[in-house]
């Protein structure tokens, strides 16, 4: 049986609230997949909540449509899965000055979810 592991039936660390509760190892402690899974959750709160309030105004909105709207109208949809596909691959790779100047905002650090 692993030390660091949650689950554990043996002993006098057994009860209900373990079996209901697995969050905490035999000394007691938060398991790291929690502390990971914690600190995952207040990044995506904090991303919500700076999108709600920044990101998806009503000027963004009406900006978003009319890009779409007019991607429309030009015919420059994507006609399947693999040029979606494709299309990410590239932007990924090799992203334009726009999306290279913003995309440092976006990512975590390797580190995050280091303990």
């Amino acid at each position: 049986m692993a030390q660091g592991s949650a689950i554990h039936w043996t002993g006098s660390n057994i009860s209900i609230d373990r079996i209901l509760n697995c969050a905490k190892k035999m000394n007691g402690q938060l398991c790291e997949a929690v502390i990971k899974r914690d600190k995952w959750v207040e990044h995506l709160k904090k991303k919500a909540e700076h999108t709600a309030k920044v990101t998806c105004n009503k000027e963004r909105a009406t900006m978003i449509l009319n890009t779409t709207y007019k991607t429309a109208m030009e015919g420059n949809l994507i006609p399947d899965r693999e040029t979606l596909v494709t299309r990410i691959g590239n932007m990924i790779k090799s992203p334009n000055s726009n999306w290279s100047e913003k995309k440092p905002e976006w990512e975590l650090p390797r580190t995050y979810f280091d303990a």
